[in-house]
């Protein structure tokens, strides 16, 4: 029962966000205020006035997470709400391993997208190496039209579902 209160919201929420970063190309903040209340008010009827604590434990450490990439420039200020929101959710410890997975997914989603935009494995490779060796372009307006926009919730969705999936039922939650 304990594993249906925490994946039925997680779940809820990621279909959410996920539909409106493929349509939108953003998350729109109703969807992560949802998300973060509901984290909240599903850690209360599961924990009480210690799943609070919880609760805001795992926003703050979803939203640091990607703060400064999101000062960088790399992530859209959505993915930051949407990884506070999920930790709201799911706590800080199964956010933590869901990120590395999520981010890892968003590597690969990211070095497909560079292949389908340069519609080879050799200009991927180029522009990886660039990237490597400390010579991409800093973040500049002017350079948007060279972005690859990734709908970054996608991979981060998956990481949090197997992530929290794993850790929920070993607990035998």
């Amino acid at each position: 029962m304990r594993a249906l209160a925490t994946l039925l919201p997680l779940c809820l929420f990621i279909a959410l966000a996920v539909t409106a970063d493929l349509r939108l190309r953003r998350i729109p903040n109703a969807v992560n205020l949802a998300g973060f209340a509901c984290g909240i008010c599903f850690s209360i009827a599961r924990s009480g006035s210690s799943g609070i604590a919880a609760s805001l434990l795992g926003s703050v450490v979803g939203l640091s997470i990607l703060l400064v990439p999101f000062l960088l420039h790399m992530v859209g200020g959505g993915d930051v709400k949407f990884l506070a929101a999920a930790g709201a959710i799911v706590g800080w410890r199964a956010l933590s391993w869901s990120f590395l997975l999520g981010a890892f997914l968003g590597g690969l989603f990211a070095v497909a997208a560079l292949t389908a935009r340069h519609r080879s494995l050799a200009g991927a490779h180029r522009t990886l190496v660039l990237l490597v060796s400390g010579a991409w372009p800093t973040a500049d307006p002017a350079n948007e039209a060279q972005a690859v926009p990734i709908p970054y919730a996608v991979p981060l969705s998956i990481g949090l579902l197997v992530a929290t999936g794993l850790i929920t039922f070993a607990r035998g939650a």
